[in-house]
């Protein structure tokens, strides 16, 4: 497995996680067990405190008929054999429940002095005790006594007789099972910790294989796809939802590539025979004339012949550049708030000149109201004498054409209306393709380049608007442009 793989890192992210919440948990569970055996050290040492101060508390009740309380006392707690045979076996029944055979007890007076202490407390337990276990007359309170060979849990338990704090009982407990039972808990949790940690990093390692195993293959089939052959496509099969998204994204991102270099390419082959037939037809004018001697007016109408073409060739290169641009850099448009009814009135004028060869009736129909749209006027103007130029071409001698201006809702709807020859229906879907050009056109007329109506629409999406076209053969045709009203 590589470092810097994603299995790699997912696995490593998966087992860092869970250990995070392993040690949280192991953490909690080991304090949680500490804390209960610790109170349960407790209870138990409250318990045998208070069993002392009971015997205590009955003994006090009967001492002017028993012998004196330190004597008995001594004798409850061990230091004299002898004496027991005076005490009667209800005070040996709970001596013995008592349970202080491992236990090291103390009894000390009001001013701190040990006046009872248990056989098994010797010196240097008597020393950690004094060092560490402070004395209290009155409260009642835990403490941990460590010692270099000993740890004991202890209590200060005051004893009270009649009202008053007289003596004061401290029991200590050894620590070693608690400490052992805790050492084999954490022991275990280390364990099962590592146990857990290494199964989780080895399934998670699997999970990640399988789970990125369809991004294996979109790796593969990616490096399998070239320019020469887009039709290579990943199965959506027995894959995650997510996958199944990222499988559908890439086949459409294959699909607009493959569509993308159609395009490209039918867009070469359209470039490739529009600027062919103009460099033919000025290669034969110039071979022709080369072939042999010819009078002045042969050699101008050949110049004149090359000029129109070499035009043609540079409208061509220009609308391609133009398109270029409109595709791909929309920086190239300057939006501006303007009056859509001055604007209207402007391309009105020069279009009564442009028709004025053909003889063609130019109307104008729009709203007394200002209409104010944001657009780049070079454009827009450029769209629209598209539109009426293609109008001019296809409408015969004496035919008229109405511009006009109609509001619909928040949108300015300005439509271009000729009488002209029409376009037939088969064309419709194709007239806004680059080099379309209809076979139906005006034979007074230069053929055009195929691109004003792709260069229209262009223009119109920049704007966030749209062109519409309807037609009938021999009735017209009317070009609707939809652009939005500020």
């Amino acid at each position: 497995m590589k470092l810097n793989s994603i299995r790699f890192k997912a696995s490593i992210l998966y087992t860092s996680i869970l250990c995070v919440i392993l040690v949280a948990f192991s953490g909690s569970l080991f304090y949680v067990t500490r804390q209960i055996l610790y109170r349960d050290l407790d209870e138990i040492l409250t318990l045998k405190a208070t069993k002392i101060a009971d015997i205590l508390t009955s003994y006090e009740d009967l001492k002017k008929t028993s012998p004196p309380p330190n004597t008995l006392i001594n004798k409850l707690f061990g230091i004299d054999y002898r004496m027991r045979l005076i005490i009667d076996d209800l005070w040996r029944s709970d001596v013995r429940a008592l349970g202080l055979k491992k236990d090291y007890t103390l009894v000390l007076n009001n001013n701190g002095r040990a006046i009872i202490k248990s056989g098994n407390l010797n010196n240097n337990i008597a020393a950690l005790f004094q060092s560490q276990f402070p004395f209290d007359l009155t409260n009642r309170f835990f403490k941990d006594v460590k010692g270099k060979h000993h740890k004991f849990r202890a209590i200060n338990f005051p004893f009270s007789y009649k009202g008053k704090y007289i003596f004061v009982i401290q029991v200590a407990t050894p620590l070693d099972s608690v400490i052992k039972l805790l050492t084999k808990l954490l022991y275990f949790i280390g364990a099962s910790v590592f146990f857990i940690l290494a199964l989780t990093s080895f399934l998670g390692s699997f999970f990640a294989r399988r789970i990125l195993k369809p991004v294996l293959n979109i790796t593969n089939i990616a490096d399998d796809i070239s320019h020469t052959d887009l039709n290579l496509r990943i199965e959506e099969t027995e894959v995650d939802e997510e996958m199944k998204h990222l499988i559908r994204s890439f086949n459409a991102m294959i699909d607009r590539l493959e569509k993308s270099f159609e395009h490209i390419n039918e867009f070469s082959s359209h470039v490739a025979h529009e600027l062919k037939t103009p460099i033919a037809i000025i290669k034969g004018e110039i071979e022709l004339c080369l072939s042999e001697t010819r009078d002045i007016p042969e050699y101008k109408r050949v110049m004149i012949v090359s000029l129109e073409e070499i035009d043609r060739l540079v409208k061509i290169i220009k609308d391609l550049l133009l398109l270029a641009r409109l595709d791909y850099n929309p920086e190239v448009f300057e939006f501006e708030t303007f009056n859509l009814i001055e604007f209207l009135e402007e391309i009105f004028s020069h279009s009564k000149i442009l028709a004025m060869e053909k003889k063609i009736e130019i109307g104008l129909d729009v709203p007394p109201e200002p209409r104010m749209i944001e657009g780049d006027k070079i454009h827009l103007n450029r769209l629209l004498f598209n539109l009426i130029n293609n109008a001019i071409k296809f409408t015969p001698r004496g035919g008229k054409i109405i511009i006009s201006l109609s509001v619909q809702g928040d949108s300015a709807c300005i439509a271009i209306s000729d009488s002209g020859i029409g376009i037939a229906q088969k064309d419709l879907s194709n007239i806004f393709n680059k080099f379309f050009r209809s076979h139906q056109y005006d034979p007074d007329s230069p053929p055009g380049s195929g691109l004003g109506l792709n260069i229209a629409q262009s223009i119109a999406r920049a704007h966030h608007g749209t062109i519409e076209v309807e037609s009938s053969p021999s009735k017209g045709t009317t070009f609707r442009v939809v652009l939005p009203l500020v």
